[in-house]
C-alpha cells in the first residue's frame, strides 16, 4: 500500500512484529479461551494438511519439518523483477488471482518495468504471470524522468471476482498509479480498471473492457469527468489513485476508493466513485474539507466493503481511510458508513468517520458477514500491533455506526468522534497488524490474519445485542521461518476465501526494508502463496 509512516523516526509499517496467543471476550462478559497462539496442531493422522505453502524451488526450505504443513514447489510460481504479492481473489473454478505492488510497498515509488496479476490455478499447481499490455502493445514501460533510473510498470492495488449480468465471472482489477512518466505516444497507456475474462483456453486480459483514465473520462459526463479523472498536463488524465474495490449487492456496480486528491482543484483528500462493469461512472463523492476543531485532515480512501444484506437504492459500504494532519503527521484511522442509489446515481454519507475508542487506535480492515454484522480489525497507536477487534451488528435495519454518529448537520466537524462498537472482542489484540479480514461463509467464522501469519478464528454466537464470541482456533502458520535476510521483509496481504472447497488462500509477500536506497535497479524476490484448509481448522 502507498507507504504510511508510523510517527517513529525511520520506522514504517513493513517493519511489524511477530504474534503470540490469544483469548477473546464480548463487552460486558468474557468469555476464557484455551486456544494458544504458536504452530498448529498436527492434523489427524492419514487427514489433509492443516497448512500448504506453495513456493518456487528453493523458496521453502525454512519451513522443512514446520508441524501440519506441506511443501510445494511450483517452477512457475515467481512474479516479474520488482513485484510483490499484493491482494488477492478467488475464482469458483477455484482460480486464484494476486495483485503485485512495488517492493517499496509505496506504488509512488516503483521497482518493476511491466504491470502484471498472478494466477494460480490449485487443480493442476500451476502459476501464471499476467503480464498486462499498455495500449500500444508494450508489455514494459521505462520513466524518463532521471529521478526514477529507468523504472516504470505499473502496480495492481485490487482485484475483485464479480459476474457480468449473464453470469460469466469476470476478474475486475485497478491500479493506483499506471502512469510513471513515459512518453504515451510510443510505449502507450496502462489500464486504470481492467478485466480478465474466461476463455476456452483459460483467463486471459481483455482490452475491450479495460480503460485508461482517459478512456474512463470519455465514458463520464464532462464536468464529472473533470473532478474524478483531472488533467494534469501534459500527463494522461490520473484516476486519483484507485486502490480497493468492493460489489455492491442489488444494482451490481462497483464502489471504487480513490486514494489520492486532485492537484489541480487544490485539494489533497481523496474520493469514491461508483462505476459499473462497463466503464461508466455511475456515482461520484468528494471527500470535504475537514476541520475538526481547526485542525486540517487530508482524508486518503483506502478501503472499502459492502453490506451483502442492502436494499436497491440503499446499498451500504463502509470506508476506511488513511488521515493525516497539516503537518504530514499519520491521524488515527476512521470508519465511515454510505449508501449508494443506482436510480439517483447519488453517494451519501451516513455515518460520521468514527474511531472505535480515542486511544489513537486506527480502524484497519472491515467486512461483513451475510446478516450485516460489521468486523473491523483494528491497530493500536503505535501502527504496528493489533488492538481489539470491533464489531457493529446490524440491529434492525442499522448498525451503531448510524444509530449513534449519523451524518447529519456539518459532520466534519465531528470527524474522528467516537463511536463506541457493540462488542471489543478482547484477546484478538495479539501480534501484528491484521492485514487478511474475511469470513467463512459455511460457518460464519471470521478469519483474522496477522502481518506475520497470526491466523485467530473468532466463532460469532447469536444475533444483535445478543451476541458472544469464542475462539476457533489459533495458529501461528510460521511465516517468519520464510526471512532469509535481513534486508527483505516476509507478510501477509489480504486473503480469499474458496467458499465451495472450504479454503482461506493467503498471499505472503517479501519486500525490500528501508536499508536499500530506491531507486534500484529491478530484480527478484521470492514469494508464495499459503492454503489454509478450513475443514481441518474449524474441525467441519
Amino acid at each position: 500500500m502507498i507507504q504510511r509512516t508510523t510517527g517513529r523516526r525511520g520506522l514504517t509499517r513493513r517493519q511489524l512484529i511477530g504474534a503470540a496467543g490469544l483469548t477473546v471476550a464480548s463487552v460486558g462478559a468474557a468469555v476464557a479461551c484455551d486456544e494458544p497462539g504458536g504452530p498448529p496442531a498436527p492434523a489427524p493422522s492419514g487427514g489433509p494438511p492443516l497448512t500448504t505453502v506453495f513456493g518456487a524451488p528453493g523458496s521453502l526450505d525454512g519451513l522443512k519439518g514446520y508441524p501440519s504443513t506441506t511443501l510445494v514447489e511450483v517452477p512457475e510460481l515467481r512474479f516479474g523483477a520488482g513485484q510483490a504479492a499484493f491482494m488477492s481473489t478467488v475464482a469458483g473454478d477455484g482460480s486464484v488471482f494476486v495483485g503485485t505492488t512495488p517492493f517499496s510497498d509505496d506504488q509512488a515509488r516503483p521497482t518493476s518495468n511491466d504491470m502484471e496479476i498472478g494466477v494460480f490455478t490449485p487443480s493442476a499447481r500451476q502459476f501464471t504471470r499476467m503480464v498486462i499490455p499498455t495500449t500500444t502493445g508494450q508489455t514494459t514501460t521505462a520513466s524518463t524522468d532521471r529521478n526514477f533510473r529507468g523504472i516504470g510498470g505499473a502496480d495492481v492495488s485490487d482485484v475483485l471476482v464479480v459476474s457480468d449480468p449473464g453470469g460469466t465471472p469476470r476478474v475486475l482489477f485497478v491500479s493506483a498509479l499506471p502512469f510513471h512518466g513515459w512518453d504515451t505516444r510510443t510505449s502507450g497507456q496502462y489500464p486504470s480498471v481492467g478485466q480478465l475474462v474466461l476463455g476456452t483456453e483459460g483467463w486471459r486480459y481483455e482490452r475491450t473492457l479495460s480503460w485508461t483514465a482517459d478512456e474512463l473520462a470519455g465514458r463520464a459526463e464532462p464536468w464529472t469527468a473533470t473532478q474524478a479523472y483531472p488533467q494534469v498536463s501534459p500527463a494522461p488524465r490520473t484516476p486519483r489513485g484507485p486502490v480497493s474495490l468492493a460489489r455492491l449487492p442489488r444494482s451490481g456496480h462497483v464502489v471504487v476508493a480513490q486514494y489520492f486528491g486532485d492537484p489541480r482543484g487544490g485539494t489533497d483528500s481523496g474520493a469514491l466513485a461508483v462505476l459499473d462493469l462497463d466503464g461508466r461512472l455511475k456515482a461520484w463523492w468528494q471527500y470535504p474539507p475537514t476541520q475538526p476543531l481547526g485542525v486540517p485532515v487530508v482524508v486518503n480512501p483506502r478501503e472499502v466493503a459492502a453490506d451483502p444484506t442492502s436494499e436497491l437504492d440503499d446499498e451500504r459500504f463502509v470506508l476506511i481511510s488513511d488521515c493525516r494532519d497539516g503537518d504530514h503527521k499519520t491521524q488515527p484511522f476512521p470508519i465511515q458508513e454510505f449508501s449508494y442509489s443506482a436510480s439517483a446515481g447519488q453517494i451519501v454519507p451516513r455515518s460520521g468517520a468514527v474511531r472505535a475508542v480515542q486511544d489513537g487506535s486506527r480502524m484497519e480492515t472491515a467486512c461483513f458477514d451475510d446478516a450485516g454484522n460489521l468486523y473491523v480489525a483494528r491497530t493500536k497507536a503505535d501502527g504496528l500491533s493489533a488492538a481489539t477487534m470491533a464489531v457493529y451488528p446490524k440491529l434492525g435495519s442499522e448498525r451503531g455506526l448510524v444509530r449513534r454518529a449519523p451524518a447529519v448537520g456539518d459532520w466534519t466537524q465531528t470527524f474522528g468522534v467516537e463511536c463506541a462498537p457493540d462488542y471489543l472482542v478482547s484477546g484478538t489484540d495479539r501480534g501484528g497488524l491484521v492485514r487478511s479480514l474475511t469470513i467463512d461463509p459455511a460457518t460464519g467464522v471470521v478469519l483474522a490474519v496477522a502481518v506475520g501469519g497470526l491466523l485467530q478464528a473468532v466463532r460469532p454466537a447469536g444475533s444483535g445485542d445478543q451476541m458472544t464470541f469464542t475462539i476457533a482456533a489459533s495458529v501461528d502458520l510460521g511465516l517468519a521461518k520464510l526471512r532469509e535476510s535481513s534486508k527483505w521483509y516476509v507478510g501477509v496481504r489480504r486473503g480469499a476465501v474458496d467458499a465451495d472447497r472450504r479454503i482461506l488462500w493467503l498471499p505472503v509477500n517479501q519486500l525490500v526494508l528501508d536499508g536499500l536506497k530506491w531507486p534500484y535497479k529491478p530484480f527478484r524476490l521470492d514469494q508464495w502463496l499459503a492454503r489454509v484448509d478450513l475443514r481441518v481448522l474449524l474441525a467441519s
